[in-house]
């Protein structure tokens, strides 16, 4: 059955918090940027240093560090914690929600979700815990970990989605909270997104050649590159009539959003700005008052971006404002869109629009471009953000101020409803009894990828950037998928660890050589939202990528996203992927947490095609399952009461069998107990599987069951607490 939708009700943003280098609060930033102030500076937090040369003094680091009243300089871990804690509570509270929140009127409790975007998560407590072997720092690498302690103590359940499309993730994690407002999955949507300074990025982005030596020239003729920022933006957003009903006061309007793919190239932009341009024209329900524009102040990027305005917003291009902000604050990576549009509507509250630090347009080039260089003061009553990300990730989103007279009908991309199914399946995964690669590690045959990729294109990708390729053309060859069908496709990829190997060689690098080291390839294969992008770049998909990590639960989050996402008509088919390389050193520093025992762990992937049941019947394609629902659900609560509520919950009016991917396989483990005394009037199936697959192992029992034909409920559990099910009806 079909979703209920509540697209005719707007979207409206109840609190929006931030933080950069130029302060705290939307206001005060907006203040800094009016008064001309950049700071890009020093950066003490960063956790290394560039090695000395022949007796010299090393260079200095400068980024845009984000502000704090008490300094903490150089290598703790829980910097990105410290920081979205206080700027959740500070949107909690201008959300009225400081003393917790409310139930509906009817006295049902309120449905609350948090939806993270982040372009490199907890990668600070990787870089200390490879220096000290420290345990805790190395669980708190993992984003399940991240989250539940930046939300402990709001009053909001303890985990949520974390997803990354690059430095698309925050306006990308806006989008998804709104999508599950609309069709009626949640009451209450707090889009979280933060970046904190690290050595991780600045080494990463200095070996790929894109740091500037000097001030950040935005859209000028000599342009020369980027500095790296520190950003955290929060953003609650509700249903309007469930905002005025607890007499909340709106801040503005969400009137629509747009996501796409370059398929074009994994750091650089395509130069005609085609996907970008798509995602505006899906944003843009209206013509914007002003644009907050990406402008990394790249040569590429500005240009690619310009080009992507100009095509999007036509002759009416010259008559709008456009600004650039990252040369005041540098780039703030995934929270980047976040903490723009808090500015944004900073500008429609005071009627002032900040200009672009050290810019003057480079007219030859960029003749239509209205570029903002001194602060204007001007009605804005809509606006554009835009923000673009490695892999070719675009997306983009218009809001409108709460005080017009005349508002805008909002118009996001929420269709007519369908059902979902399954038409494809890919499975790329070692069976238990598969020759070891290593003690403990089971792999896949080497002929096993044969054929499903160009070997001269995947020759030197990260093992799980090739699995997920390869499974991905498995599950469309499977459902028979065109290339036109493929191209206007979305991607969604799950990962519990995702490239480990290379991002362990990254650090290793950098650890040992300084800033100035490392191998670009070795960072460029590392983010967080690789999976997804070689998805697009090895298939061609130019519709919405992103993905999910850090927890066990990744595969499932996957597919509950891509669900809503096809449900809510933005795409008639996504293909969902969940991989994971094997690495001796994950598979060690597990044992010592006790989150693995003797079971060996394996690498592969395994993909589904997901459809709009319309969409799969006007191609005539055959459906091999329905996909009945999806839940994914986090702690109310602290303690193991809390992981029983989640389990419950995510299990809720659910009929048919249940298989259990847990924290726990053996069917005499604590987490099983717990798991069946949780499951009343089902039958519980546990004790499956007796090979660690982290995020694999959901999606392999779902794709197990649309092979079989049978119909069951997959549920799993991940050790932060968090439940999430995925129920298939066989046809």
């Amino acid at each position: 059955m079909s979703p209920s939708v509540a697209n005719s009700e707007d979207v409206v943003i109840t609190a929006a918090a931030a933080c950069c280098s130029l302060g705290e609060g939307r206001h005060a930033i907006l203040e800094a940027m009016l008064r001309d102030e950049v700071r890009i500076d020093a950066a003490p937090a960063i956790e290394s240093t560039f090695m000395a040369v022949d007796g010299e003094p090393s260079q200095p680091v400068r980024a845009a560090q984000a502000f704090e009243a008490e300094a903490h300089p150089g290598g703790d871990g829980d910097r990105a914690e410290r920081f979205l804690q206080r700027t959740i509570m500070q949107a909690m509270e201008e959300a009225g929600l400081r003393d917790g929140v409310p139930p509906m009127n009817a006295g049902r409790p309120r449905r609350v979700e948090s939806i993270f975007g982040t372009t490199l998560g907890g990668m600070r407590h990787l870089g200390r815990a490879m220096r000290t072997d420290d345990l805790a720092d190395y669980a708190g690498s993992l984003t399940g970990t991240v989250t539940r302690a930046a939300l402990r103590d709001t009053g909001l359940p303890l985990g949520g989605s974390t997803i990354s499309a690059a430095c698309a993730s925050g306006v990308s994690a806006m989008a998804l909270a709104s999508t599950a407002l609309l069709l009626d999955e949640c009451d209450l949507a707090i889009a979280i997104a933060y970046d904190p300074i690290s050595e991780f990025a600045f080494a990463g982005f200095s070996c790929l050649r894109l740091i500037a030596e000097g001030p950040l020239r935005p859209f000028t003729v000599d342009r020369e590159g980027m500095r790296v920022g520190e950003g955290y933006g929060v953003f609650v957003l509700e249903r309007a009539p469930d905002a005025r009903a607890r007499g909340a006061s709106p801040l503005a309007r969400v009137l629509g959003w747009g996501a796409a793919s370059d398929a074009h190239h994994l750091t650089q932009p395509i130069p005609d700005g085609r996907g970008a341009a798509r995602a505006i024209r899906e944003a843009a329900v209206a013509p914007p008052d002003l644009v907050i524009a990406h402008a990394t102040s790249t040569p590429a990027n500005d240009a690619a971006e310009h080009a992507a305005m100009q095509a999007a917003f036509g002759e009416r291009f010259p008559s709008i404002p456009v600004t650039a902000l990252k040369s005041r604050i540098g780039h703030t990576l995934g929270a980047a869109g976040a903490v723009e549009l808090s500015v944004l509507i900073a500008s429609m509250e005071t009627g002032r629009i900040p200009g672009a630090a050290n810019a003057t347009a480079d007219r030859e080039s960029f003749p239509t471009l209205d570029l903002v260089t001194s602060p204007r003061d001007r009605t804005v009553d809509r606006g554009v953000v835009l923000s673009l990300g490695f892999g070719g990730a675009d997306a983009a989103i218009e809001i409108e101020s709460m005080s017009v007279t005349e508002p805008t009908p909002s118009a996001p991309p929420i269709h007519a409803l369908d059902d979902v199914v399954v038409t494809g399946v890919g499975i790329l995964v070692p069976s238990s009894n598969s020759a070891s690669i290593r003690d403990g590690e089971l792999g896949l045959e080497p002929e096993a990828l044969e054929g499903l990729d160009n070997p001269r294109a995947v020759r030197r990708l990260a093992r799980f950037a090739q699995l997920v390729r390869a499974a991905g053309r498995l599950a469309t060859d499977d459902a028979g998928l065109g290339e036109a069908e493929i191209r206007s496709s979305a991607a969604f990829v799950g990962t519990r660890f995702g490239a480990s190997e290379y991002t362990l060689d990254f650090y290793d690098e950098l650890i040992r050589d300084g800033l100035g080291a490392g191998n670009p390839l070795h960072f460029a294969e590392s983010v967080p939202n690789i999976g997804s992008a070689q998805l697009s770049l090895g298939l061609g998909i130019e519709g919405l990528t992103l993905s999910t990590s850090g927890t066990r639960l990744a595969g499932i989050e996957a597919l509950h996203l891509a669900r809503r996402h096809l449900a809510s008509g933005q795409a008639d088919r996504a293909i969902v992927v969940a991989a994971e390389e094997t690495h001796p050193r994950i598979r060690s520093i597990l044992r010592r947490l006790r989150l693995l025992d003797e079971r060996p762990t394996a690498e592969g992937a395994v993909a589904l095609v997901l459809e709009r049941r319309s969409a799969a019947a006007a191609r005539s394609g055959t459906i091999r399952a329905d996909l009945a629902s999806t839940r994914i659900v986090w702690p109310p609560r602290e303690g193991w009461r809390g992981s029983v509520d989640a389990w419950r919950m995510a299990l809720q009016d659910t009929e048919s069998e249940v298989c259990f991917c847990g924290a726990d396989h053996a069917s005499e483990g604590p987490g099983d107990r717990l798991v069946a005394r949780a499951t009343p009037g089902n039958h519980l199936k546990t004790g499956q599987e007796v090979v660690e697959r982290h995020s694999v192992g959901p999606l392999l029992a779902v794709a197990n069951a649309v092979t079989g034909d049978f119909s069951v409920t997959i549920g799993a559990r991940d050790e932060a607490g968090g439940s999430g099910s995925a129920a298939i009806k066989a046809v």
